[in-house]
């Protein structure tokens, strides 16, 4: 490999992480607006949700992350609600502004 291709490379991963896919963003401001309390700690809430505290840590960051869908599943889970429920809220809160877009963070 040429030391061109690899500085290329580089440049493709450092964009790659300052970008995020709007879905996932969308799906993060849900929770944490619907599902998470500035009242309650960190950890109190993680174990309601049953995910790690450092999974809803990054959850809680201003453009969310790459939630996995197994991730989402257990907080539905744990919620009560069903997975398919769950993108219905999604979709009547976001509707129009769901897309598949990528955006840049606003975080670095």
């Amino acid at each position: 490999m040429s030391q061109k291709s690899g500085v290329n490379s580089d440049l493709i991963k450092k964009e790659e992480v300052t970008k995020i896919f709007l879905l996932d963003k969308l799906v993060c401001n849900f929770i944490n607006e619907e599902w998470v309390s500035d009242d309650k700690s960190n950890l109190s809430q993680s174990h309601e949700l049953g995910v790690h505290p450092h999974v809803l840590s990054k959850i809680r960051k201003n453009d969310g992350y790459r939630i996995p869908m197994s991730t989402l599943a257990i907080m539905c889970f744990y919620k009560k609600i069903k997975l398919s429920d769950f993108f219905i809220l999604i979709e009547n809160k976001y509707g129009s502004k769901i897309n598949d877009d990528f955006i840049t963070k606003t975080e670095k």
